[in-house]
């Protein structure tokens, strides 16, 4: 409802009314009573009419200050749920300050108006009956002064869409009726209010008091708002995930319209049933899986996820439904059945122009900027050669024309590999649909022939290194150009730096008497005095560097963790491989290393390491055929003759290489290392002897003086005897019943001179270290044979001999054999035979088995490693190891 105030421009005080409930009472109280009354009544709850907005003027959104001068009438909440008090000097409008939440999970506003003079009657208006009545209530009993038709000629409306007041028409009838219970004027309306700017008027002389005494002041209520009787409408949706959650947006507070009493589970489960998908727009399916979710998200948003990776959108045509009467807004009103278009934009193209200075993006829709237009700084380049995104600078520009985005370089794009990508959330379409994550072209190709021959600069400079120098004094950043202090002064550069010393911890800006100057392509800060503390690190944030040409550095820089140690490159790890083949020595480089003894394209790195075979006693020079190279932070050696000696000792000269930008080099070298044994292989079998195979070294062989058995079982190891083991050309065989099935091993053989050598592994049955399914054959262009095969036994540094055969029979008579030595994992594995008639003969079959070994002699195959499964049996071990792709 909706209340009238007194008009601000009216000076004349309202005579001869006396009001049953108010003033009769205090003219026979005390003047101190009356008094107290009124300094009460600043405290005190003002009673709520119904549903109105009347002469009540907005002040503030929750949250914010609604600052006034004087005591106002205040309301706080909204959608017809309002909490009404008396405030002086304003408030914060806040649940916290108010003292209650008449509006629970809703955004709600502040709204004042005045308080009355005594005398003055405030009305109030519900618009009701599909916006066609009005019932105006009176706070105090009046009688209508002269006749129906009279009281009719003496009401004037106003409606939103018109400006000035007007007559009721013809079709608009009224009624009024008053009593000590209340007076009450309904006006029925022939054609619907609509909007919130409506208004009402009562010309003086209409009503008389109880006394008879006619009112002599115009009756006015203004902003009076017709009912909402729209349902919500759906203004765009919000992807995620890449389409596995979105936010569907509408445009006004609704509910859920669930039957009374429904909790939050039930009302989430009627939102769900309500709803279903079509990905081609067409054939809709309903939300079915009980991961899925689905709920309302505050008061204008429905929140969707599906569980499991799988998607909500897919491709350009996703369309939801929301079936008729789900949604109800303030009002009541329930929607129809709406069908919501929320697939994401796509691109669907980008056209470079001739010149190559202008990029033209198609999507499969019209898009619309999202930015408040700010559009240009949510576009970015990688240009042709680089991994550098970089943003739009000055003389670039952005548009949306016709649908399409228009971007303009300065600077022509050149190359064929150049990307353009939008940020998430920087362009709409024509349904209000944003995604929410970053979209990127395809590779632009620049056209040939269209280089600018007087490109302009647009291109920030690189940041390169950084290093000491100046004995810890001078701090150098380099870049690939020119640079320069992007900041307005030398104090806003040092002090904008994040670092941490040692002896400074975290925090910004530099000690004091710090400078800063640029040369070329470097920024030397220039300490007060050396730095002292061992290791240093400096952040430089965006927009702290420029070139030349006042392209700046957008994104943040980072040194290296400096270190005011030696400033030398050392020896920081190394590896020998097990068959004597290569050796790798690394370095302590915080970059690639350089080759220096490079002299007109030659390496002379060889002529400078030599190695020792007898911990150092003698040293040789590299064999003319070994090969040395320098690869990220090692430098590699690869023998042409396999060193079989247990341990290696070299030695490396002094300044022979460098880190990348050749602020250090290294110091001379001297390291030996060991673990040159065979790699072995092979499983440890507990219903026969356990063969284990390893690339013979005569020289390791002839050392090996004990065989050594850890039992996991019991967690104690225990020395083989010659009865237990055999070893021979290539070969470790351990005898039966030294393992038991299921049980864990580690074995180490030890060799004088080597390092000891290990491997692992548990014990099985042979036949069962794998599970296979018999073959399964096609015919199409020749005879394709399957088999789906499980490794029990695999482990990540171990694994065993075997071979995989495929033998094709016609009939009984074997007619080709496919096999091949494999480390075999779970997986599918499958042969291909070239037979001419696999089409039309049906007497081909394929056999397969997982052999401990194959060679010529097909007589000698060693051991069947594999059990024949069928498929569920298969399926069933597939699972219960773990190995089926569940997450945990």
């Amino acid at each position: 409802m909706y209340t009238t105030r007194k008009e601000k421009n009216e000076t004349q005080a309202a005579v001869g009314l006396r009001f049953r409930s108010i003033v009769m009472p205090i003219k026979r109280a005390s003047i101190s009573l009356l008094v107290a009354i009124m300094a009460l009544s600043s405290f005190l709850f003002v009673s709520p009419a119904s549903a109105d907005n009347g002469d009540w003027v907005f002040c503030a959104n929750e949250n914010s200050n609604c600052a006034f001068s004087g005591t106002k009438e205040v309301r706080f909440g909204t959608n017809n749920s309002y909490d009404y008090r008396q405030i002086t000097n304003g408030f914060n409008c806040t649940v916290a300050s108010w003292g209650s939440d008449p509006a629970p999970n809703q955004g709600k506003q502040c709204y004042t108006r005045d308080v009355l003079a005594e005398g003055t009657p405030r009305l109030t208006v519900d618009v009701s009956d599909h916006n066609k009545k009005m019932t105006i209530t009176f706070s105090e009993e009046f009688a209508q002064a002269g006749t129906q038709e009279a009281l009719k000629d003496a009401i004037t409306l106003e409606r939103s869409e018109t400006s000035g007041y007007l007559p009721l028409a013809a079709s608009d009838s009224i009624s009024f009726s008053s009593s000590e219970s209340g007076t009450s004027l309904v006006l029925t309306l022939g054609t619907a209010l609509t909007g919130n700017a409506n208004a009402i008027k009562i010309a003086p002389g209409a009503f008389v008091d109880i006394d008879e005494v006619p009112y002599s002041l115009d009756l006015e209520v203004r902003n009076i708002a017709a009912r909402d009787l729209i349902a919500p409408a759906f203004i765009g949706a919000v992807i995620y995930g890449s389409g596995s959650q979105l936010h569907l947006k509408f445009d006004k507070d609704f509910t859920i319209n669930a039957p009374a009493g429904a909790d939050q589970n039930q009302i989430n489960a009627l939102l769900k049933s309500k709803i279903s998908v079509a990905t081609d727009g067409e054939h809709f399916a309903p939300i079915l899986g009980e991961d899925h979710e689905v709920r309302q998200d505050a008061s204008r948003q429905i929140y969707m996820r599906y569980a499991n990776d799988m998607k909500i959108v897919l491709g350009t045509q996703t369309v939801i439904k929301i079936a008729a009467d789900t949604l109800k807004n303030a009002e009541g009103s329930l929607n129809e059945e709406m069908l919501l278009h929320v697939s994401p934009l796509v691109i669907q193209s980008a056209v470079i122009s001739g010149d190559n200075h202008d990029v033209t993006i198609s999507f499969y829709d019209d898009i619309f900027d999202n930015t408040d237009e700010n559009l240009i700084n949510n576009i970015y380049l990688i240009k042709d050669g680089s991994q550098q995104d970089k943003q739009l600078v000055e003389g670039d520009s952005v548009a949306v024309v016709s649908g399409k985005l228009q971007i303009h370089f300065k600077e022509a794009l050149s190359g064929a590999s150049n990307y353009i990508y939008i940020d998430g959330g920087a362009l709409k379409d024509r349904y209000g649909n944003i995604q929410n994550e970053r979209a990127v072209t395809a590779p632009i190709q620049a056209n040939v022939g269209g280089v600018d021959p007087f490109p302009a600069d647009t291109t920030a400079p690189v940041y390169q290194y950084s290093y000491f120098s100046n004995a810890f004094q001078d701090l150098n950043i380099v870049f690939n150009e020119d640079v320069q202090n992007a900041k307005e002064t030398e104090a806003a550069f040092l002090q904008g730096i994040y670092r941490y010393g040692s002896d400074w911890g975290w925090g910004y800006g530099l000690p004091q008497g710090t400078t800063l100057t640029f040369s070329g392509s470097v920024a030397t800060i220039h300490f007060a005095a050396p730095l002292t503390g061992y290791q240093y690190y400096f952040q430089f944030n965006a927009n702290m560097f420029k070139d030349t040409a006042g392209n700046r550095i957008n994104n943040g820089i980072n040194t290296n963790w400096l270190s005011t140690g030696s400033n030398e490159l050392s020896y920081s790890n190394g590896r020998f491989s097990y068959n004597g083949r290569w050796l790798s020595i690394q370095f302590n480089a915080d970059t690639d290393i350089v080759d220096q003894t490079v002299v007109d394209g030659v390496s002379r790195l060889k002529e400078s390491i030599s190695y020792s075979l007898d911990h150092g006693a003698t040293y040789k020079t590299l064999d003319e055929l070994d090969v040395v190279s320098v690869y990220g932070r090692n430098i590699n050696i690869l023998f042409h003759d396999a060193i079989k000696a247990g341990s290696i000792k070299f030695k490396i000269a002094e300044q022979v290489i460098s880190d990348q930008y050749d602020t250090k080099r290294n110091k001379a070298a001297e390291v030996e290392l060991a673990y040159n044994t065979p790699e072995i292989t092979g499983y440890m079998l507990s219903n026969t002897a356990s063969e284990f195979i390893f690339t013979d070294n005569a020289l390791w062989r002839n050392q090996v003086k004990t065989v050594l058995l850890y039992d996991g079982k019991i967690g104690i190891g225990r020395q083989l005897n010659s009865s237990e083991y055999q070893l021979s050309e290539g070969k470790i065989t351990i005898a039966k019943g030294v393992f038991q099935e299921g049980q864990y091993y580690e074995i180490l053989v030890n060799a004088e001179g080597y390092s000891t050598k290990y491997f692992d592994g548990r014990a099985y049955k042979s036949s069962e270290l794998f599970y296979m399914t018999a073959p399964v054959m096609t015919t199409e262009n020749g005879i394709t044979a399957k088999i789906n095969l499980l490794n029990h036994a695999y482990q990540d540094e171990f694994t065993g001999n075997q071979s995989v055969v495929f033998e094709l029979f016609n009939g009984t008579t074997p007619v080709s054999i496919v096999a091949a030595n494999l480390k075999l994992g779970t997986g599918t594995y499958s042969a291909n035979f070239n037979v001419s008639d696999a089409a039309t003969n049906p007497n081909y079959t394929v056999k397969a088995y997982v052999v401990s070994k194959y060679s010529s002699d097909p007589a000698d195959v060693g051991l069947n490693l594999a059990s024949v499964k069928t498929q569920s049996e298969f399926d069933l071990a597939l699972m219960n190891m773990g190995n089926n792709n569940i997450e945990d």
